[in-house]
């Protein structure tokens, strides 16, 4: 198997597990495979060596429009996490100001008054 064929088989999986919606709870999973199967496809991109053939070189094509697919996926489940974390920051401040009502006063300083 070329190293081309390769890179095709990897991008394809990688393009089909981030078409999976992902649950919250997997999440962590579905990013470790996210990132094995990119580490994967750089050892690959690393090892092309030109010339290709014309099958290698409409995979290549191929790959591109994937890569262009993965690049947006990558970016909204980006967004997700991102959604998420301000969620839980939120939930956490409001917990916080239920629980201690009077902390989150802030004193902007004193006053000197010179004339004393």
């Amino acid at each position: 198997m070329s190293v081309v064929s390769e890179l095709y088989s990897v991008t394809k999986e990688l393009y089909e597990l981030l078409e999976q919606p992902t649950r919250k709870e997997k999440r962590d999973e579905t990013i470790e495979a996210i990132q094995r199967l990119l580490s994967q496809r750089d050892v690959l991109i690393q090892q092309l060596q030109p010339p290709y053939s014309e099958e290698e070189q409409e995979l290549g094509m191929q790959m591109v429009s994937l890569n262009e697919a993965i690049g947006e996926k990558l970016q909204q489940l980006k967004q997700q996490i991102q959604q998420d974390l301000k969620a839980l920051k939120q939930k956490k401040m409001a917990n916080q100001n239920y629980m201690n009502p009077y902390e989150p006063l802030a004193i902007d300083g004193m006053f000197y008054d010179k004339k004393r």
